[in-house]
């Protein structure tokens, strides 16, 4: 988590230093377009893959054997998929001790 803070907060500079240079000197504006898409992608990273989710229903999905502990919430968190459509959920468990 603290990881990503950091990496996020170094592409905002990057960003920034890149939308001044683009005031500067028009012929930059790549760099700035770079900078855009490294920070829209930590933030969709962050909104897509990082959110702890119900168990999801259908008969599709499968818990598999991967367990970690999610750095937002300190709980332990078991790993749902679906070999259909390669989905994975990140599910909160309700009873980590019972397995």
């Amino acid at each position: 988590m603290m990881l990503r803070t950091f990496v996020l907060v170094a592409a905002a500079l990057f960003l920034t230093a890149a939308l001044v240079g683009v005031a500067l000197d028009p012929g930059t504006w790549p760099t700035a377009i770079a900078a855009g898409l490294l920070v829209g992608g930590i933030a969709f990273e962050r909104v897509r893959y990082g959110t702890v989710q119900r168990a999801p229903e259908g008969p599709d999905w499968r818990e598999t054997s991967e367990r970690f502990i999610d750095d937002a919430s300190g709980k332990p968190v078991s790993v749902w998929f679906d070999a259909k459509t390669g989905e994975r959920r990140y599910v909160a468990m309700e009873h980590p001790d019972a397995e």
